[in-house]
């Protein structure tokens, strides 16, 4: 059953109509080109195929693959179309897929929408291609009403095809170069670089000399195009004013900086250089820009010059502020004296700053590039710093803070805290490990001086209490083991017993001295001597002490200065420094006494509890044993001995410490096992004459009296003791056990007291009270105040005529000191 006709159909023509066709639409297109063609060809196809519609169409590529008409004609007027290729006519024509649909367009494809634009009911089309057969577009024809024959139309479409892809891939061609001017006009108009290219009047041969072609560069030579950014590079505002300027009008050819640059593209032979120049400008400031040059050579001739200028003013500014931001913070950092280190990601030293290499004595070429840990600290330490980094890394944006020694290139070890934190570059990645060391070895070092003084403080005060309890009994038992003694012969069977205990006694009041003088309770009486003068003193006592088999040696500064030191007590210190010295070479070596001049003072570091001034340095040095760091640390403490039971009671060195220490000076002690000892002792220097020595007494009977005495102690065994020696020696004695009591006798006896005995421990302003009342009554009485070791007696007691006698003391040393100031006080 035949399907009925829905309109008139379109019959195939025959082939003389279809060359008529084909020859009027040749001779009509032949003289086109570009969009006239595509305009003609579209116009006078639809009329030769009796076509509603005829497209010449150019494929669009993108996100969506699309059809767009170059030219298009429509119910007898131009057209424009654009739709997507998906599922479309055109699709299939692209795909050299049969083109041709004669009937139901519409329903074959019904999601083109150029067929539901036309309404078409038939199409005819073929592809149009590229050099390479890809297609590129497609030139269609569209009828309302079915087709009954395709092949004419399709035939007389094919003719054209080959023209119209020629056409059409010119035209795509010139798009694409009008497109890339057009770019390329924009970015050199809008580029803030300045841009310019400049021509010549005639090319510039390229083997001339280097100065021949810069002479002929420069006169010869105009802009030929540039952008603004150039223009006002130089002044000026517009692209406009530039264009057509001589490069001598504009540049100097006298420039160092013009000049350099071109000849760096001279030498180059034009290729591609970079230089930086820094010209003047209208302003007379100076610029910083980078300048980029290449030439285009033809034929051995220069032809043009391409080149920009960028503008790296800020940039510059920028690095010199930063080298100035980072030189006042390295300034800052050796000013405060802090270590820094820098160190890579692997924990390879990147950076030191100069006061750690003057700390250290290290230097760039041992340690940048080492690893820290294994040159710079100890093993025993290593693994204990890598620990403070690794908790550093589990919270990287806190510091984190440790201590650690600080290996020196010679094995010299320095303490140091050190703050570290992590540096990250500009992705956010650690890129370094900052250290910020503080050294405090000498803090340290104070610190552990100011722990030993401490220490031994607390000692001294723990001697010096049980010293003058020991000396007050003392007294009681040398008194009256002497007063027994005097009443005694030779032949009595007690007084080889009484002999013993005054010799124990005498012998535990030496004791109960070095106890007082390690606790800077003793009371010395110094004088200012020289010292080079002590040491000969002692040189023979020294030589015995030492043996054969250690050699002394005395190397004294002859200009040595004074100082102000008790003489008798000064040797001491030298025996028992030798006594040490003695016992630490058993095989024999070398003892060394050396004087000399020193002066502390200014920032530098200096020994430790020295102010600032001048000193007399005593040396003494020995080749012993040494002694192990344990022992130094406890070497001064009283009773601290390394020798055995019974060969040593360990006071010699505490006897030194606190002699030294209240002679002002300072005494500091340096050893190592197997290289002997040094006592180093820093005595202040004095500018006064030197003092004679006071001569020693004569041994003369203990003297009698018959004058009056107010004795005022409160202590009963001292008291009781006093009162019977003088009693015994003919004294008449008035007692009173305190000021209350000893003010009335005072008062009662004003006019018969020759001689006031006064304890000062009971109480310093209440005893000088009253000698100041029994002066007052009788400026005849003389004034004697029996003191503890190292209680300080009142001060200006020789200016005032008053004496002081200490405790332990002897019946003897009693009626003599009291004898003495009787007399004296007759003499006056």
């Amino acid at each position: 059953m035949q399907k009925a006709s829905r309109g008139p159909v379109a019959t195939a023509r025959d082939n003389g109509a279809e060359s008529r066709d084909l020859r009027r639409v040749a001779r009509q297109l032949s003289a086109t080109i570009g969009l006239e063609f595509f305009q003609a060809i579209a116009r006078h196809l639809a009329a030769a195929l009796t076509a509603d519609a005829v497209l010449i169409g150019e494929f669009l590529g993108g996100r969506e693959e699309r059809c767009r008409s170059v030219a298009a004609w429509m119910d007898g007027a131009p057209a424009e179309f654009e739709y997507p290729l998906a599922e479309s006519a055109t699709a299939a024509v692209l795909q050299d897929k049969p083109g041709l649909c004669r009937t139901e367009a519409l329903v074959r494809f019904p999601s083109d929408t150029l067929f539901q634009t036309v309404r078409a009911e038939a199409c005819i089309g073929v592809p149009l291609v590229d050099a390479g057969r890809n297609p590129i577009g497609a030139l269609m024809a569209l009828f309302r009403r079915p087709v009954s024959s395709a092949r004419g139309p399709r035939n007389l479409l094919g003719i054209f095809a080959d023209r119209a892809s020629a056409e059409l891939c010119r035209k795509q061609q010139e798009d694409k170069l009008r497109e890339s001017e057009e770019r390329y006009r924009v970015f050199i108009a809008r580029n803030s670089d300045a841009m310019w290219r400049i021509e010549f009047d005639s090319p510039i041969p390229v083997d001339l000399t280097d100065e021949e072609q810069f002479r002929r560069i420069y006169e010869t030579g105009y802009f030929a195009e540039c952008n603004d950014a150039a223009a006002r590079m130089i002044g000026l505002e517009k692209a406009e004013q530039l264009v057509g300027s001589r490069l001598t009008d504009i540049l100097p050819p006298l420039d160092p900086t013009n000049r350099n640059s071109v000849l760096l593209a001279i030498h180059a032979g034009y290729k591609p250089t970079t230089s930086e120049i820094n010209p003047i400008d209208t302003q007379g400031h100076e610029r910083h820009m980078l300048r980029s040059m290449w030439g285009i050579i033809e034929n051995g001739r220069l032809e043009r010059i391409w080149g920009s200028n960028r503008d790296i003013g800020d940039l510059r500014y920028a690095e010199k502020a930063l080298d100035a931001s980072e030189q006042r913070m390295a300034s800052l950092l050796e000013a405060m004296h802090l270590l820094v280190v820098i160190l890579d990601p692997k924990g390879a030293v990147a950076f030191c700053n100069e006061y750690l290499y003057s700390l250290t004595g290290w230097c760039d070429a041992n340690v940048l590039g080492k690893d820290w840990l294994a040159t710079m600290i100890p093993v025993d330490e290593r693994a204990r710093v890598k620990s403070a980094f690794e908790r550093g890394m589990k919270n990287p944006s806190e510091p984190i803070h440790f201590e650690s020694t600080l290996l020196g290139p010679d094995g010299h070890r320095r303490h140091l805290d050190w703050d570290s934190t992590l540096l990250r570059g500009s992705d956010g990645a650690v890129s370094a490990r900052a250290l910020i060391g503080k050294d405090t070895t000498e803090f340290r070092a104070l610190e552990e001086q100011l722990h030993q003084a401490q220490k031994l403080a607390t000692i001294g005060r723990l001697a010096g209490s049980v010293a003058h309890d020991f000396n007050n009994l003392l007294t009681v038992i040398l008194g009256y083991a002497t007063v027994l003694l005097d009443k005694l012969s030779l032949v009595d069977p007690g007084y080889v017993g009484l002999s013993e205990i005054r010799k124990a006694a005498e012998e535990g009041a030496d004791l109960s001295r070095r106890l007082l003088t390690f606790s800077r309770h003793q009371v010395l009486r110094p004088r200012v001597v020289q010292l080079n003068a002590l040491v000969v003193e002692t040189r023979q006592m020294l030589g015995t002490l030492l043996g054969d088999k250690i050699q002394l040696v005395l190397n004294l500064q002859p200009d040595a200065g004074s100082v102000r030191v008790d003489a008798s007590y000064f040797h001491q210190v030298l025996l028992n420094l030798a006594t040490n010295a003695r016992d630490a070479m058993p095989q024999g070596g070398m003892m060394t006494i050396l004087t000399s001049n020193v002066d502390i003072g200014g920032p530098a570091p200096h020994p430790a509890g020295l102010a600032p001034g001048p000193f007399v340095l005593l040396t003494i040095a020995d080749t012993g044993t040494g002694m192990t760091e344990e022992v130094r640390e406890h070497l001064f403490e009283p009773f601290f001995t390394t020798k055995e039971i019974g060969k040593g009671t360990g006071l010699g060195l505490s006897t030194v410490y606190g002699i030294v220490k209240q002679s002002g000076g300072e005494i500091l002690v340096e050893s190592a096992q197997g290289r002997g000892t040094t006592f180093r002792i820093y005595l202040p220097r004095i500018d006064e004459h030197t003092a004679p020595a006071p001569g020693s007494a004569e041994d003369v009977p203990m003297p009698h009296g018959t004058e009056t005495i107010l004795l005022v102690e409160n202590r009963e065994d001292v008291h009781t003791l006093a009162a019977r020696v003088l009693q015994d020696l003919g004294y008449s004695v008035l007692e009173a056990d305190g000021i209350e009591r000893a003010m009335g006798l005072s008062r009662e006896y004003s006019e018969q007291i020759d001689l006031l005995l006064v304890s000062v421990s009971l109480s310093k302003a209440a005893g000088e009270g009253l000698a100041d009342t029994v002066k007052l009554l009788s400026t005849e009485t003389r004034i004697l105040f029996i003191s503890e070791s190292g209680e300080e007696p009142p001060p200006g007691l020789s200016e005032r005529g008053f004496e002081c006698i200490q405790t332990p003391f002897t019946p003897i040393s009693l009626a003599k000191t009291v004898r003495e100031l009787l007399d004296h006080g007759r003499e006056e």
